[in-house]
């Protein structure tokens, strides 16, 4: 499988467009600093729901994430928590900047995304690596970072060892897998788990008012007031705009269903209920008929999963 992290279909113009509103978010001081935290409160709930569905102590578990991408912070703080985790992710990280890197990051991702490594890599990283070694300390860490448990590959055919997995984690990585891939992945995941293992994927469903990647409509954008060129829920309605990312499009019902064939869901969490809601008027809902609520107001999901053999 190849990365599909930028699209050659999206113009120089749009990706420029975007790439300017990003780096605006990721130059504001209040940005990295509430990634962070909100990265924390994040891996709380993985230990509270892990512990709470296994009786185990989450800092033992043998944990994965998948797709650690660009800014790999859960996977570096979970190492520096001392934990045994590791990561895969079809795009090479620059851990550390170096010329040979670069070149190898080219080779392995294309041109493009290469160029936002290095940007971001010189512009950003180091700011935010000096924040989270701030936070880590703060909760009595040390910041480690070990470059060979940052695997490099496709998650639905890589080999991750004889030894069964007690937690495999994802954030907004899922809705950028193809339904093929992603009956592979769960399948090769069911396999890799441990019996009472537990799977916490975090998924942008495709029907939140944020599902259509739009930068102007980022969780973040949403209540802002800033004026948006594209409508809310633009994708499911007059979709004049395409993101530069692959989108599989899947519903939060669609989610359900792909998992049931292989899992147990055990619990399905609204990170951010009812965002958006105000967008929703009756001329928009009434150009929506075709979803319920419950699809609309997804936005971002936690599935609890367990594989089948253990119910």
């Amino acid at each position: 499988m190849r990365s599909s992290s930028s699209l050659s279909t999206v113009s120089i113009r749009q990706k420029w467009k975007e790439g300017i509103t990003l780096f605006g978010w990721l130059s504001s001081e209040g940005a990295s600093l509430e990634g962070i935290n909100r990265m924390f409160r994040e891996l709380d709930v993985y230990r509270l729901t892990y512990e709470r569905y296994t009786g185990r102590p989450f800092a033992s578990a043998r944990t994965l994430e998948i797709g650690y991408g660009a800014r790999p912070f859960r996977l570096i703080a979970m190492m520096s928590m001392g934990m045994d985790v590791r990561g895969v992710d079809l795009d090479m990280p620059m851990i550390r900047f170096s010329p040979l890197r670069l070149l190898q990051i080219v080779k392995r991702n294309g041109i493009e995304r290469a160029l936002k490594t290095c940007v971001r890599n010189i512009m950003f990283d180091r700011r935010e690596q000096a924040k989270l070694m701030t936070a880590l300390e703060q909760r009595g860490y040390k910041l480690t970072i070990e470059p060979a448990r940052f695997l490099v590959g496709d998650a639905a055919t890589y080999n991750f060892g004889s030894e069964p997995l007690d937690l495999v984690y994802s954030t907004d990585v899922f809705e950028h897998i193809p339904p093929s891939g992603l009956e592979s992945l769960l399948e090769h995941l069911a396999a890799q788990a441990s019996p009472r293992g537990l799977l916490l994927i975090t998924v942008n469903i495709f029907t939140g008012i944020i599902g259509g990647h739009l930068p102007e409509w980022y969780s973040h954008m949403v209540n802002n007031d800033q004026p948006k060129i594209s409508e809310p829920w633009e994708h499911l309605r007059k979709r004049r705009y395409t993101p530069n990312t692959y989108l599989n499009g899947l519903s939060r019902a669609a989610y359900r269903k792909l998992f049931s064939r292989r899992f147990e869901t055990l619990e399905e969490w609204v990170i951010d209920p009812d965002l958006g809601r105000h967008w929703l008027t009756p001329e928009v809902r009434a150009e929506l008929s075709d979803w319920s609520e419950d699809e609309l107001f997804s936005n971002r999901v936690m599935f609890t999963l367990r594989p089948r053999a253990a119910v």
